[in-house]
């Protein structure tokens, strides 16, 4: 597939000579004299890249970057500048921009940043490809992201095993004002217990056996940004104290330390356990579970996404396609049915491994069944149980409507009688249309 440039430039020369150094690159490009009509041209082209001017009359090149930046922020943006207004080009850089070149503008540099910033946008794309979706559920998704970024509170992110928590840990990282710091992930279910408290706040040189040098911990790496704390349910009972401790008063001791560290540290962790029962249990500290637990979302399976398998089935199909340098595929009719009545209990990380196999596998210019045989030999497929599927979703819709009706439609009531969350509630609510009149 070729990439396509879009090149807002209001100088006419300028403009047709930069196009002829991007069409015999091989990129496809669309061009625009002004902000206005290039953001019109990026609503209905959807371009790969966008190049544009800085000073441009009636509307400059920030209004195509805050269209960027509202409306795609993986697309990238590179300014174009005279050499007078270089710290203006600077300053859009601190609010989105890719990169920026000077004029006149060096073509070999010209095609370098251009390279750059494509290979930069399919690697942001591949990771965060599991968050596209046009379902309600999604769409909601990306607001709560927005909402939980714009503080500095600390987020507990939900969800079954695939559903993406560590996306959407890096999209609130990217949308917050501690984007320029550091992302650091620490997953607590992979290290030794022995071990943790060390990766969480550091230790001293000879500190304890093993302790050859002095080592930075989490908290201290993520100063300045934000430390995700994947599988936090499998947290050590005896390490939460100091966890609790670091999270309340934002400083750390390292092992072997004789003073405290202040960190200025955004808490996101996540978990697919019930820390709510845990904390019934026992298991989990009460006072840190609701310190961690200020903010939440709750990450939505993949069958309760209507119409989204498609959409992602098609995206990982392009990037594997490019990926393996083999041709995109169409998926038939058929193979969508199947797709749409299977219950993806892996998730979208499920559906992405069997987009991969599928683009390895067909040989064709087609996606039909054979190319995915692990959902068609599964019980999930046949008729008895499609029609065994509908049953279940009938009595489903029969016991949300006799919950809310029992509790006058109070959510958070039907939610206890029903034992689910009230965001799962929600999420099946939105799944039916129930009380959406």
């Amino acid at each position: 597939m070729t990439d396509k440039i879009l090149l807002v430039e209001d100088e006419k020369k300028l403009r047709r000579i930069l196009q002829l150094v991007l069409s015999d690159a091989g990129y496809e490009v669309q061009t625009a004299a002004e902000g206005g009509s290039g953001v019109e041209c990026w609503k209905s082209w959807q371009p790969s890249l966008v190049l544009t001017d800085l000073k441009m009359e009636p509307l400059d090149g920030l209004h195509v970057l805050r269209y960027g930046s509202d409306h795609a922020p993986d697309i990238p943006c590179v300014m174009l500048t005279a050499f007078g207004t270089v710290e203006t080009a600077v300053e859009a850089m601190k609010n989105g921009a890719f990169d920026f070149l000077t004029k006149p503008v060096d073509h070999e540099q010209l095609l370098e940043v251009v390279k750059q910033g494509l290979e930069a946008s399919r690697t942001t794309q591949k990771q965060t490809a599991d968050l596209l979706g046009s379902s309600a559920v999604m769409q909601e998704l990306r607001e709560e992201i927005r909402l939980l970024a714009s503080t500095d509170s600390a987020v507990l992110i939900l969800g079954e095993s695939g559903t993406g928590k560590e996306l959407v840990a890096q999209g609130i990282h990217k949308a917050s004002k501690r984007s320029r710091g550091p992302f650091v992930r620490l997953n607590c279910a992979s290290i030794p217990a022995e071990l943790l408290e060390s990766e969480l706040f550091g230790h001293k040189r000879g500190s304890f056996t093993g302790a050859t040098e002095t080592r930075e911990g989490a908290f201290v790496r993520a100063d300045g940004g934000i430390l995700f704390l994947d599988e936090i349910g499998d947290l050590p009972l005896a390490l939460q104290p100091k966890l609790l401790h670091a999270v309340e008063e934002k400083e750390i001791m390292p092992i072997g330390g004789e003073k405290p560290q202040s960190v200025s540290v955004k808490i996101l962790s996540a978990t697919n356990l019930d820390l709510a029962e845990m904390v019934q249990e026992k298991k989990f500290r009460m006072d840190l579970y609701y310190r961690l637990n200020i903010m939440q979302v709750v990450l939505p399976p993949l069958n309760v996404r209507e119409n989204d398998v498609e959409e992602l089935a098609n995206t990982f199909l392009r990037y594997f396609a490019k990926e393996f340098g083999r041709p995109i595929l169409q998926i038939s009719m058929e193979a969508l049915q199947i797709m749409g009545a299977y219950g993806w209990p892996g998730n979208v990380r499920e559906l992405r491994n069997v987009m991969e196999r599928a683009v390895l596998k067909c040989s064709g210019k087609e996606l039909t069944p054979d190319c995915i045989p692990s959902l068609t030999e599964g019980s999930e497929c046949s008729t008895k149980e499609k029609v065994k599927s509908l049953d279940l979703v009938a009595i489903e819709q029969e016991l949300l409507l006799a919950a809310l009706k029992q509790h006058n439609w109070n959510k958070t009531q039907a939610a206890k009688e029903l034992n689910i969350s009230r965001s799962a509630l929600r999420y099946r609510l939105n799944k039916y249309g129930i009380g959406l009149s």
